[in-house]
Order: structure tokens, then sequence, then C-alpha cells
């Protein structure tokens, strides 16, 4: 398989935990890893004329096996407009056999998932998670309302008629879209459309993080009804919530919004959420895991659980190939894409990360997971 084209961009900042990450070390200076795409996987062929402004992608197709690139463009290209979010219908979660092209997605455990009606559609297979899908991908600087939005994606989008579900995320204070370039190019391969805002900052719990959070998602939502490269690409009512520090709080307050239908919050603060899906909280033995458990108290409403690792605030930079590659020692990135895959896309073999007591995260050295009421009422 061809190798993804690849970009290094080493910045040096420091990274100042909000709230409180470690009682012991609130502030080290880091150098973090830029941009370095992954290899392998299906590509496209052909090139793509990238325009300037979020703009329009031309050429190009996915086909298997014939490598891909990964390809930057930056530009104004702000819309505006109101949202769009999907409503009605059952969106569930297919729990077995998901190749689903249309129609409302059933759920397995009688969890109504609730989010309207849904467009899921099967991936193709994967047995390493960690590993890139099938899609190439692109990078958009500055677009969205005010130019304060990173966008990573598949490029093309809509191959033989996929709908990508959008990811809102929200970065760690101090931090910037290109250190999670790893991680969301990897997210972009799988066929899920990163919007990232620029940057937050304050204390975990602000407001203005939550109104960026969703002013950004309400955007790339409502581009799906835009003339332009979204145009009936998205899954408008397949929305995910993710974020690290200060925009992982920020995602669990977000997670009511009506298009949302799974959050993954990684090592956030202490706050509450009324979702309605699943949420993913992962968290450090090292970190404020006791303000993550109150958290998790908060979540009545849908099936959430709890999964820690013995590490830190800041060991996340590697745990989420912020610093380093993809690896085995990004021990964050393959149980993501799994819980992406699973919930989203009906891939029914990526539970094995996180269901059933014998799961790839419920073991060392993984702490024992802890759940809410409507996870262990539920059957996968």
């Amino acid at each position: 398989m061809g190798m993804r084209a690849c970009v290094t961009n080493l910045v040096a900042l420091s990274l100042i935990c909000a709230g409180g990450c470690s009682s012991d070390n609130p502030a080290m200076t880091v150098a973090t890893g830029g941009f370095v795409a992954g290899t392998g996987g299906f590509g496209s062929t052909g090139g793509a004329t990238l325009g300037t402004g979020g703009s329009t992608l031309t050429g190009g197709s996915l086909l298997p096996g014939t490598g891909g690139t990964s390809t930057v463009t930056g530009g104004a290209g702000a819309v505006t407009g109101g949202a769009s979010t999907g409503t009605g219908g059952d969106a569930g979660v297919a729990g077995s056999d998901a190749s689903v092209t249309g129609g409302n997605v059933s759920t397995t455990g009688g969890m109504d998932m609730g989010t309207g009606g849904s467009n899921a559609q099967a991936l193709p297979p994967v047995t390493d998670y960690a590993a890139p899908g099938p899609f190439s991908t692109t990078m958009e600087a500055n677009v969205g309302p005010n130019n304060n939005y990173t966008i990573f994606r598949p490029d093309p989008l809509g191959e033989n008629g996929f709908l990508h579900s959008p990811i809102i995320f929200g970065p760690g204070i101090a931090t910037t879209p290109s250190m999670y370039a790893n991680f969301l190019d990897h997210l972009a391969s799988h066929g899920f459309v990163s919007i990232v805002v620029n940057s937050l900052s304050g204390s975990p719990g602000d407001q203005a993080n939550v109104d960026a959070m969703k002013t950004g998602l309400d955007w790339i939502l409502a581009q799906n009804d835009m003339a332009g490269t979204y145009q009936g690409m998205l899954a408008v009512d397949r929305a995910i919530g993710m974020g690290y520090s200060l925009g992982a709080t920020a995602s669990v307050q977000l997670s009511s919004h009506a298009a949302i239908m799974t959050t993954v919050a990684i090592h956030g603060h202490n706050t509450s959420g009324d979702p309605h899906g699943p949420v993913l909280l992962l968290t450090g033995t090292n970190d404020v895991i006791n303000d993550v458990r109150a958290t998790l108290s908060t979540l009545e409403e849908a099936p959430a659980i709890m999964m820690a690792l013995p590490i830190g605030h800041l060991d996340v930079l590697t745990e989420l190939a912020m610093t380093v590659a993809i690896s085995s020692s990004t021990r964050y990135v393959a149980p993501i894409t799994a819980w992406l895959r699973y919930w989203v896309n009906g891939d029914d073999d990526a539970k094995h990360f996180f269901w059933g007591a014998s799961c790839d995260m419920c073991s060392t050295p993984w702490s024992t997971p802890e759940t809410n009421a409507l996870w262990d009422a539920q059957s996968l």
C-alpha cells in the first residue's frame, strides 16, 4: 500500500493544566509534534485541486489498494448560516451485521439513541484499529465562523454515497489543531469529518468553550444543505462530541445537542451532561480521576463508562499521538477508533475493546471500568 504524505511540524509551547490536572505538576513545557499522516489504506487516484477558503475539491477517486495522499489547504472560507440538525426517527446501534445504507438503524439492547433518522453505513472491516482506514485525507485550516476552526476529513467525500459523521473536537488549553493532526487524520481515514476549535481558554466548564464547540458543530451541519464541498455529504443526525481537557469537559456539556449521538471525553474535569447517546470517559489514575467519577455520576440519560490508564494529564500527549507517530505506545487511538466505528457505523467487531468482562480495556494496564446503570442494563 502506498505511503501517505507526511508533514512534520514541531511546535514548542507551555501546556497549562486548567482546573488542577495534577496537584504536583500544574504546568510544564513540552515539545509537540505536528502533522504526520498515516500510511497504508485505500487511496485516492487522480489529482485533487484545492482552492482557497474552504474550497471545492475536484479530481480523485477512492479505489482499493492504490495508496493515497494527505493534502492541506488553508484560506478563509467562512460561511455563516443556521444549524441544520436532523431530528426524528430512531438512530440506534447496529450491534451485529451493520451493512445499513438507509432507513432506521435498530438497536440491540433496547436503548433508543434518539438522534434522528439514521444514515449509518458500514465501513470496510479492519483488524487493526490503530492502522489507517480506507479513505485518503486532507486538512483545511482557518475555516468556519471567524476562521476559527480547522477541519480534518476524508478526500474525496461521499464516495459511493457514503455519508460522513462530523466530529466536533475541543482542544486542551494552550494546544492547537496541529498537535492533534496524527489522531484526527487517522479518524478522517476511517471516514469521519473532524472540525476543531482552533483554541479554547479559561477554566473547565466555561460557557465560552461550550459555545465555541456548538458554533463549530452547527456550522458544519449547516454546510450539508449549502452548495459546496459538504453538500449532501454528512450524516447530520450522527455527530460526535469529543475533546481533551477543557475540550473534554465542554464535550460532556454539549452532549445534549440534538445531532450528537455519542461523546468521547479525554481527561476532562468535573462537570455534568445530559447525553442521549453513549459516553466514553477516558482518564488516568494519576489525573483528576475523582472529577471524572463525579461527572459519571451525573450521566443518567444514556449508557456511560469510565476507563483509566495509570497515567497523568500530560501523558495524553503520547497516548493520543500528539508528540509521536501512532504506534503501540499511543494507547488511546485504537480504542477511540473502535468506539466510533461501533456506535456510529455498526462495526460489531470493534466492541471487544470496551464490552464484556474480558474486554481489551478491562485488564492491565487499564483499571477496572466504572459504569452507570444504563451501561450495565444494555446488551451489545
